[in-house]
Order: C-alpha cells, then structure tokens, then sequence
C-alpha cells in the first residue's frame, strides 16, 4: 500500500506539480546585461530642448480586474492584485499637456472582461488627449494604446509619437480596430534614447512588445519618473527581478522573455543611479497611490497648466 501510495504521490507531482512551477513560477533570469542606458544620459537629453518643462504628473484609474499576482510576477502567489488600466497627464505651462498612454473605452474594457470601468474617468482622459500637445503610447496593447484608437480623429495620431513597430504592418497593432483615416509616419525610430520634448526622453524597449518604450520625464523642479509600461508590470517586478509568468509571457501573451529581464535588470540599475527617481509600472495603481510610499502623482486629471 505504501509502495503504491509513494508511486501515486510522485506521478501527481510530475503531472501536476512539474507543469505548475514550469507555468507560474519559474522565474531565472538568464544571462541577459542590463543595457547601456545611464541616467546621466537621460539626463543630458531632457535638458537637450529649451523650453518650459512639465510641472507635474496626473493619472487616472478607468479601469481594472482583480487576477492572480503570479501571472504577472513569476512565482508570488495565487493571491489576487489590482491590474489596473491607467493613462497619465504631464501638464506643460503655456501648451498643451503631454500624453502617456490612452487607456481604453467601455467597449474595449468588456471584451477584455474589466471588473469595473469608470466612464467620468474616460471622459477625462478623453478630453486630455483632445487638448495634448503630444501623446506618446508605451506599447501596443489594447488597454494602453486602444483608447486613442476608439477615439479615430486624424489629428490626435498625428500628435502621438509612435514607433513604426507600434503602427499597423505589424502583428500586434494589426489586432487592434484601425480607424480608416491617415496615419502619421513613425516618428521614434532607432535603438537609442531621443528626447521628444523638455524634460521628456523616449527609451526604445523592444522586449514585452516589438514596439515597447519606456519614458523618461524630469519635471520642472527636478523630480524624476520613469514610466516603463508593461516591462514591469508591477512594482515589484523590477525590485524582486522577476518577468511575466510563462503562461503568460511564452503562451497567452507571448513577449521576450530574454529582452524583458535585459529591461529589467535595466530599470534596477538606473533606479540605483537615481534613488528619488519614481518607477511608474504598468498596471501597479494601489503602489502608486499608496500614502505610506508617496510618489507625488496626483490622482485624476485636472485642467491645470501650471
């Protein structure tokens, strides 16, 4: 009976237990180097434009689901996080506020089965991307640049900064509904950090996406954030280092899993270069809103310029 019950024992485990940890929580980062990107060089480049640079950061919630950490954080726990969907606001004295991320509307927020969607939410990101002087998008994934979409006006793609991997003719942009109307020409291109306006530099990232990009922003009085979009999903997956789950990462959402830990591991570095430098991940709304670790964004869009 014993010898039975051992050899029951060891076939659920290679069935059952094997699969599980391969699944959800394997997490070894490979040999990939963080890369070349220094702070002082994002530096340099932020104060590469003259002019008047952001004077804040905003966010706003439209959206969430409740899913298990350790599909977006390798080997945490079955227990439930908030993944929220979240697009920011860089107001800019004398012009237009600038963009990050679109967030999404209600028709998006059911077919990618959302718990709650905040309409009074929408409608002010809505009005933000109306009123941006530019718009930059972090990936192409339908819960950060499928609100912009929805919307289809011309003139709002052609103030929004895209890599050409990020546009239609590629296969993650050619799953979102397209509007009929023109399309600007890529205006991120190549590998290296470009400066897009004062005190903001695009960070090219091909990793969870093709067209991914992280943002660099010094604010006026010389706070600093880096927003990282979907490369690190939460908080703590540049902190502890660990990358999507493989169901996730390999299967459901297939990204590199290689490049993401380069990012990573990327991330960690420039923090440790910059300390009071907020990392601001894709979908950690209760960390960036946590009072116990302030970050200085302010929850909800105003229609401040200064």
């Amino acid at each position: 009976m014993t010898r039975r019950l051992n050899w029951f024992l060891l076939i659920v485990l290679l069935v059952v237990g094997l699969p599980y940890y391969w699944l959800l929580i394997d997490n070894r980062p490979g040999s990939a180097a963080a890369k070349p990107v220094s702070i002082a060089r994002l530096r340099e480049l932020a104060a590469s434009i003259p002019g008047q640079k952001p004077v804040a950061v905003e966010m706003e919630l439209v959206a969430y689901r409740r899913l298990p950490g350790t599909l977006f954080v390798a080997g945490t726990g079955i227990k439930r996080r908030l993944i929220g969907v979240m697009a920011f606001r860089l107001p800019v004295p004398g012009k237009g506020p600038i963009v990050i991320d679109s967030g999404l509307d209600a028709d998006a927020a059911r077919r990618m089965e959302m718990e709650e969607f905040d309409p009074r939410s929408w409608a002010r990101i809505t009005a933000a991307l109306n009123s941006a002087s530019q718009i930059v998008i972090t990936h192409e994934h339908p819960d950060h640049l499928g609100g912009l979409i929805s919307l289809g006006k011309p003139e709002l793609f052609q103030r929004t900064l895209f890599n050409a991997r990020q546009l239609p003719g590629n296969s993650l942009s050619d799953g979102l509904r397209w509007p009929r109307v023109p399309l600007p020409a890529p205006a991120i291109a190549g590998a290296q950090p470009v400066a897009i306006a004062p005190g903001v530099v695009v960070i090219p990232a091909p990793s969870h996406t093709p067209g991914s990009q992280m943002i660099f922003v010094q604010l006026a009085d010389g706070r600093e954030y880096l927003f990282t979009g979907d490369i690190a999903t939460l908080m703590s997956s540049w902190s502890e280092l660990r990358a999507r789950s493989r169901l996730v990462g390999d299967y459901l959402a297939p990204e590199a899993r290689g490049e993401v830990f380069a990012w990573l591991k990327t991330i960690a570095a420039l923090k440790a270069q910059a300390p009071a430098m907020i990392v601001v991940p894709g979908h950690d709304f209760e960390r960036l809103v946590d009072i116990k670790r302030p970050t200085g964004i302010h929850f909800t869009f105003t229609d401040r310029a200064d």
